[in-house]
């Protein structure tokens, strides 16, 4: 239920920013060319941001789970070798807070306690939390609670590799700080050059002078339309992938790139196109 009201309301932002810019288009940049690029940033956020904040919720709340399963993995099992047993040690887990993780640690607990075996409902709930990390540990547990291995162990195993993963991350992270920033800087460098070009390079090819017959005749170039235009291509283009490739090298994942990808595609186009208009209010 949840899941179809967030896509109903994307649908409809989506909608919604797409209609902003065809209006835009048609009308609004006939009319009021200044404002035009602004009109395009707003249809575009409205369009991308908020479905985007829910995908980017979901991917947060995912990596939170992955996250506090350490935390009850690690509870889990020093509750077995105080003496407990897997029911009793599940039942006591689930009266603790593990934020997202806290309904599907209650949801084990019920299930356990209503006699389905808990292999099983381990992999209903790594299933429906859909994360690689958490599949691959919960299987490592299934095959060792088959086959009659000592449970805590291999809890304790799982749960120190897990510790380490995230240690591991988290350094990479801190590490890539400075090539966050330098990712950064090189984009906005690039923003720069074509702003240098656009100012001054394209007016000085607008025309090219061609003596013929003792005279001088003027031949046209490409337009400095064009020239604009292939330049905001390039700044999407260059936007989009510079972005998931700084979401990769943070934080080892592409998706949480686009994040950076919006970013700098809103900087970048505002900010040339912003720098074109008053260019051609100026002169």
């Amino acid at each position: 239920m949840e899941f179809g009201r967030a896509l109903v309301f994307e649908i409809l932002f989506v909608i919604f920013g797409v209609v902003l810019l065809v209006f835009n288009f048609f009308f609004i940049s006939g009319i009021f060319p200044f404002i035009s690029p602004l009109v395009n940033v707003l249809g575009a956020l409205i369009a991308i941001v908020p479905p985007f904040l829910i995908f980017y919720k979901r991917y947060k709340i995912r990596k939170e789970i992955e996250e506090q399963f350490v935390v009850f993995i690690t509870d889990l099992t020093g509750s077995i070798d105080s003496g407990m047993t897997l029911p009793i040690a599940l039942k006591h887990a689930s009266k603790k807070d593990y934020r997202s993780l806290t309904p599907y640690v209650k949801g084990i607990e019920s299930k356990v306690e209503w006699g389905i075996p808990f292999e099983k409902a381990l992999k209903m709930f790594s299933e429906k939390v859909n994360s690689m990390p958490l599949k691959r540990s919960v299987s490592t547990i299934i095959e060792t609670y088959k086959v009659g291995g000592k449970i805590s162990d291999t809890l304790r195993a799982i749960g120190q590799s897990l510790i380490e993963i995230n240690k591991i991350k988290q350094e990479r992270s801190v590490s890539v700080q400075s090539q966050l920033v330098t990712s950064y800087l090189i984009f906005f460098i690039f923003i720069f050059i074509l702003l240098i070009l656009k100012t001054f390079l394209i007016p000085a090819l607008g025309t090219m002078e061609t003596p013929t017959l003792g005279e001088t005749a003027t031949t046209p170039t490409m337009p400095a339309e064009l020239y604009t235009q292939t330049f905001i291509n390039f700044i999407l283009i260059q936007g989009f992938f510079a972005g998931l490739a700084t979401g990769k090298m943070a934080e080892g994942s592409v998706m949480a790139g686009l994040k950076h990808s919006i970013v700098l595609i809103v900087i970048g186009y505002t900010i040339f196109s912003l720098l074109g208009q008053l260019e051609i209010a100026m002169f």
